[in-house]
């Protein structure tokens, strides 16, 4: 019994993602125990995960997240992309009209110390 119970509990854990907490520019990202992404401590409201070569694997993989913006009022749109391990993240401004003027940027990623 207890040996069904540690496999169990190791079959769980290898299938969260296996995304180590990042620092790209001002933006912290880091996910929880269920796989829900955060960014500077604010929950994303929506995640989609698109894998490059084979699934699970997150040196290899798009993360597109919309966040509630910490700073200001709105919401952010991200882009993390990551190839062999080295990572980049797109931001911009949810603008709420087209008169505003369009914010983003683009910021490399490391992994957090």
């Amino acid at each position: 019994m207890l040996k069904k119970l540690i496999l169990i509990t190791s079959l769980i854990s290898l299938s969260v993602p296996a995304f180590a907490a990042t620092q790209c520019g001002p933006f912290y990202l880091k996910t929880d125990k269920s796989g829900w992404y955060s960014v500077n401590g604010e929950r994303a409201k929506t995640q989609k995960v698109t894998f490059a070569k084979e699934k699970g694997d997150y040196d290899n993989a798009t993360v597109k997240l919309l966040v509630k913006n910490s700073k200001a009022p709105g919401m952010v749109e991200m882009e993390q992309t990551t190839r062999e391990g080295k990572g980049l993240l797109r931001a911009e401004i949810v603008r709420t009209s087209q008169s505003q003027i369009r914010i983003r940027g683009d910021y490399d990623c490391e992994p957090a110390k």
